[in-house]
């Protein structure tokens, strides 16, 4: 058992209309999603805006209620905890949000901004949460008596990153999320991060949830990579094994859309494929397989048939007609261009 557990979560979210506020839909945001995060590892969610990869980890963290389903934190159930006992569990799991711009707050300086969980929870003296955050400062490789006092705005992009990172780590969490924590960033600055990441990951024991739609980032950190499609997880394995074979139609679509520089590694990647359209908006998810309308690879019944996520090799699952036994020896074969007019 994991460190992190997801049952079946589903999150929608109802669509009204009129005075009354009527209900005349749903907004299907996770539909239906088992994950297992182990103590110590990292598990990166992938896919393209819209997939529902930041909805599942704030049900994860019980910053939304799921609509049904299972969340368990260190073998304990927090999907019904109540506020007392949810307050417990919360200071073990934290989040880096996407854009450390608009999540410190502009107006506190550096020190208050790290010590507001400390505050919150009631943890030490005040001589005792000046020291923690000096201590934090340096974790992140800030010196304290540079930066205690300065404001955010004072701050590069990649020196906020850091201050949100000491702030997650004010509690001594087990398990953090990192939502898009390098998109912000200049390239050069993203790597700096990521080997901070892993250094602290490694120092601390720390637990990763990395939600990103970049593959070639997710790369250098992952153990294992989730792809999702449309509130569901499409095909999920340790990272060499996804980038070796990956299995599911959109899971190559995503791997030949990354840049290559050198032919080591455009050997690396699947042939190109050219997605048609967008991804169909939650509130209108197409029938059978949602990805069938812009697949290459479909085929008779992928209108129809939801395929579930079924073990296509060691550790690694899929969810696609193709590999149901019903429709015989699995597998694709080519790639090309959509052409799904």
């Amino acid at each position: 058992m994991g460190l992190v557990e997801a049952e079946a979560v589903v999150k929608h979210f109802p669509i009204t209309k009129g005075f009354l506020r009527r209900r005349v839909g749903e907004v299907k945001a996770v539909d239906g999603v088992n994950l297992s995060i182990k103590e110590g590892a990292t598990l990166a969610l992938v896919g393209e805006s819209g997939s529902g990869k930041t909805t599942l980890a704030r049900v994860i963290l019980r910053l939304l209620p799921a609509t049904s389903g299972r969340v368990s934190f260190d073998g304990r159930e927090i999907t019904t905890l109540d506020d007392g006992a949810l307050r417990a569990v919360r200071q073990k799991m934290q989040i880096v949000f996407q854009n450390p711009a608009s999540s410190l707050n502009p107006r506190r300086r550096i020190n208050e901004i790290i010590e507001e969980p400390l505050l919150i929870h009631r943890v030490g003296t005040p001589g005792e949460r000046r020291r923690r955050v000096g201590e934090l400062l340096e974790r992140v490789e800030l010196p304290s008596q540079d930066f205690m006092f300065r404001y955010p705005h004072s701050l590069s992009g990649g020196q906020r990153q850091r201050v949100a990172i000491a702030r997650a780590l004010a509690l001594d969490p087990r398990f953090i999320v990192l939502d898009e924590p390098t998109s912000a960033l200049d390239v050069s600055v993203q790597a700096k991060i990521i080997t901070l990441l892993r250094r602290l990951q490694r120092d601390m024991g720390l637990t990763y949830l990395v939600i990103s739609h970049d593959l070639s980032l997710v790369r250098n950190v992952a153990d294992v990579i989730a792809v999702m499609y449309l509130g569901r997880v499409v095909e999920t394995a340790a990272v060499a094994a996804l980038f070796g074979d990956p299995k599911h139609p959109y899971t190559r679509a995503l791997l030949s859309a990354i840049p290559t520089v050198s032919d080591e590694e455009s050997a690396l990647i699947p042939e190109k494929i050219t997605l048609g359209g967008e991804i169909p908006s939650p509130a209108s998810v197409p029938s059978g397989c949602a990805f069938h309308p812009r697949c290459y690879a479909r085929i008779e019944g992928c209108d129809r048939v939801t395929p579930e996520l079924v073990r296509v090799g060691p550790d690694h699952h899929a969810s696609c007609i193709l590999y149901d036994p019903a429709h015989g020896a699995p597998g694709l074969h080519g790639g090309g261009s959509s052409g799904m007019d």
